[in-house]
């Protein structure tokens, strides 16, 4: 199943992750949504492999028959107004953690189903790196003390490898921070000049760019979602290896948001993430931000 694509999918309402790893379907992930059939609710668990079309549910779902898709944690309607072009049932949406959506049709047998994407080329490329089963397009990591001697604890973390796509939105009002050209956010000076600035969205890749000037070794004074404008910076943390203060985005990991810190002094090497994520969650090692 080398190079298939596993779809990691949320609730376009609440944002919850309807990923399933407690129950395999085509040996990944499967998709929860609550249906209702004919007055009739119940669970269903669709494959999350782009173009496979398994499902397992509690209820008999007659061929033809069109299913009421509902979020099993917030109980919005899945289904929208949208219909399908092929049968006129309603189409069924599910949210994308790589950016834009997935669209189903609600009816049994139906194999209508399309991608629309919000980040157009770049979407579309994060979502074969990141998604493809069988693994990312990157080279292997070399190997670590830690993955020749992990303890217990050490063997459950994932490891967020070097090059891998940081899904990155706002902890605030969860906006994607992502645009064509990477990381977005809005930047002041201690000077007050402000702007936009791009960081890279891969990890221990460290290309940025500014539309105002930053001065090497100076400590910004604040970083803000481009969205919301509420400020990044969180003031009772500060930097591991400079002691500036550090600002503080979500990243999709594990089908959850973790906080990923970052310094705000340009130039410094530090970034990792909470300390309450720190048991499932590894970065891999790195010189620099």
């Amino acid at each position: 199943m080398s190079g298939t694509l596993q779809l990691d999918v949320a609730c376009p309402e609440c944002h919850t992750s309807l990923m399933d790893p407690a129950h395999l379907i085509d040996r990944a992930p499967s998709v929860h949504a609550t249906i209702q059939v004919d007055g009739h609710r119940g669970w269903l668990r669709l494959s999350s492999v782009y173009g496979s079309y398994a499902i397992e549910s509690d209820l008999e779902i007659p061929h033809g028959a069109v299913a009421e898709f509902i979020c099993p944690d917030c109980g919005s309607p899945l289904s929208g107004e949208t219909t399908c072009e092929l049968c006129n049932a309603p189409l069924v949406t599910f949210r994308l953690s790589s950016g834009g959506q997935i669209n189903i049709c609600s009816r049994r047998g139906c194999k209508k189903h399309f991608l629309e994407f919000q980040s157009g080329v770049m979407a579309l490329s994060r979502l074969y790196d990141v998604n493809s089963i069988g693994g990312s397009n990157l080279p292997p990591a070399p190997w670590h003390d830690r993955d020749l001697h992990p303890d217990l604890e050490e063997a459950k973390r994932k490891v967020i490898r070097n090059g891998a796509f940081l899904d990155s939105y706002c902890p605030h009002c969860r906006q994607s921070l992502i645009t064509q050209r990477g990381i977005q956010l809005h930047v002041q000076n201690r000077d007050h000049s402000e702007g936009d600035l791009l960081l890279s969205p891969y990890l221990n890749v460290f290309t940025h760019e500014s539309t105002v000037e930053i001065p090497d070794s100076q400590e910004v004074a604040d970083l803000r979602c481009p969205h919301c404008s509420h400020s990044l910076m969180i003031p009772t943390k500060q930097c591991e290896d400079c002691g500036s203060r550090i600002a503080g985005i979500s990243v999709s990991a594990m089908h959850k948001f973790i906080t990923f810190f970052i310094c705000m002094k340009k130039g410094c090497c530090w970034h990792g993430v909470s300390g309450e994520d720190t048991h499932l969650i590894a970065l891999e090692d790195s010189a620099e931000w």
